[in-house]
């Protein structure tokens, strides 16, 4: 009689092993899919690192553009724009040392405070609107406004504290919403005639108030060590090869990279926009 309960117990315990078993290894599955990636995703990954690190120092903006949609399709939307608020933090701290005395660190205090204030609003926004439509809008203001300063000589008027205060907010709202907020300073840039070389150091200054606002409020990716250090080694090459080829590249050149970064950044909103709807 006291026989049926242990035997009962032992093929209880028997087939909840696999079970358990089963569980286990996909929790650890879940886990370590990032440390194994293959050699076909993390070439293109460390490239557009690479690119996106050069392309920032090089312009000011650029890194989340250019590496930022391979990193979230490689890795999962979560970590992939924690990773990228990094990165960019990262290579602007890097590059910074290089070029602060060409900074304008009350310019970039003057556009970082409004982006930072609407943060709040922005992704309440974002979380109350639906995102394809809103994503659409901004991609073709911003289309359109490229579209006006190609015709145009310049807006003087926006050199004022309230003309950056208004780019700093589209800016801030822009990036909590699409990650895009490059496009809006790119406007600010062309309509007030901002010498080139002074907005790529100021934008450093900017970038690096804003990813660390971003990082505060979203946390750090949750990756294997080994992972971030690649990515990290990537970051710092990029802006090493971006620091060297900088002095050699004509300033109209930038402008027109910043330019074509900014119409890239307008598009890249109205195509995430469609594919949300």
């Amino acid at each position: 009689m006291t026989a049926a309960p242990v035997v009962s117990a032992e093929l209880t315990a028997m087939t909840a092993a696999p079970v358990v078993s089963a569980e286990l290894t996909a929790m650890t599955a879940a886990l370590v899919v990032p440390a194994e990636l293959t050699a076909a995703l993390v070439v293109p990954m460390a490239l557009a690192v690479l690119v996106g690190a050069g392309t920032q120092r090089v312009t000011g903006l650029g890194f989340a553009l250019v590496a930022g949609p391979l990193l979230t399709m490689v890795l999962d939307p979560v970590n992939g724009v924690r990773l990228v608020n990094l990165l960019s933090l990262t290579a602007c701290l890097i590059a910074l040392p290089a070029v602060w005395r060409q900074a304008d660190f009350g310019r970039a205090l003057r556009l970082a405070v409004p982006a930072l204030a609407v943060l709040p609003a922005g992704a309440w926004l974002a979380a109350a609107l639906p995102s394809g439509p809103l994503l659409i809008a901004e991609g073709v203001l911003v289309i359109a406004a490229l579209l006006v300063l190609r015709r145009s000589t310049g807006a003087p008027w926006m050199s004022g504290r309230a003309g950056a205060a208004g780019a700093g907010a589209v800016s801030g709202l822009m990036n909590v919403t699409a990650g895009l907020g490059g496009p809006a300073m790119t406007l600010y840039a062309t309509a007030t005639g901002w010498e080139s070389r002074s907005f790529a150091a100021t934008m450093q200054v900017y970038s690096i108030l804003i990813n660390a606002g971003s990082v505060a409020v979203k946390g750090l990716p949750q990756l294997p060590l080994p992972t971030v250090a690649l990515v990290v080694l990537c970051t710092l090459c990029g802006v090493l090869a971006g620091h060297l080829v900088s002095p050699h590249i004509d300033h109209r050149r930038v402008r027109q990279a910043v330019l074509a970064l900014a119409a890239a950044g307008g598009l890249t909103a109205i195509a995430k926009g469609v594919i949300t709807i």
